[in-house]
């Protein structure tokens, strides 16, 4: 006859013992702890150089400023992004598909407006997204900064609205005039102007006003 204790042995017990959950940490959840806190870390790291590159400009701001800082060491920052220009590239990639959402946006809902009521909805949108987030006017105005091979990121902005325009002189909305075939680049440029002359300035006029006045200038010159 087994003892209470001989029980308490058997096979069967041994594997329940085995294969019961261990008390504290869940599987795996260092991992992920590792890997959020590594997120963390990244979107700092694109946030610091967003800022610095927006109030200092691209060409005035180096890897020790912004590892000075934010406080990142150099190991975290090299890490995750190689070099500035990394970090550069990711900002323009960010402004990139923030303009494709806002003018995919502007396009399903204004499905039956106008190509002025249209350009008016995506630029409107723009400035207040390029007023109110750092991330998004640094990499808009990286898409102009000299120092790196970035042209393809304005003239992506550019193409992306003379597409709006092109349908709209096909169609006989607008004139097919010289000025019409310019009135993409020439918005963009002029926003673009306005985000800039804005940092300068600080005149009490929002951008959404100054934006919304090249709009209306240079559309007016198409009817």
């Amino acid at each position: 006859m087994n003892s209470h204790n001989e029980s308490a042995a058997t096979p069967e017990n041994a594997a329940a013992t085995r294969t019961s959950p261990r008390i504290g940490r869940i599987p795996g959840s260092k991992n992920s702890a590792m890997q959020d806190r590594a997120v963390r870390t990244r979107e700092a790291i694109i946030a610091v150089a967003a800022r610095h590159f927006d109030t200092d400009g691209y060409g005035h701001t180096s890897i020790n400023t912004i590892s000075a800082t934010g406080k990142f060491a150099k190991g975290a920052m090299y890490y995750h992004f190689p070099s500035k220009e990394a970090i550069a590239a990711h900002l323009i990639s960010d402004w990139n598909r923030t303009l494709d959402e806002t003018i995919s946006e502007a396009l399903t809902s204004g499905s039956s407006s106008t190509a002025g009521e249209k350009l008016t909805a995506i630029f409107t949108s723009l400035a207040r997204q390029i007023a109110e987030d750092t991330n998004v006017r640094a990499g808009m105005k990286l898409t102009l900064e000299p120092t790196i091979d970035n042209a393809a990121g304005f003239a992506h902005w550019v193409d992306a609205v003379n597409d709006i325009i092109d349908t709209a002189i096909t169609d006989g909305e607008l004139t097919n005039t010289p000025t019409t075939h310019r009135l993409a680049w020439n918005l963009c440029a002029g926003a673009f102007g306005a985000v800039n002359a804005s940092a300068i300035l600080h005149e009490n006029v929002d951008l959404t006003t100054r934006i919304d006045d090249v709009l209306t200038i240079h559309l007016s010159a198409t009817h």
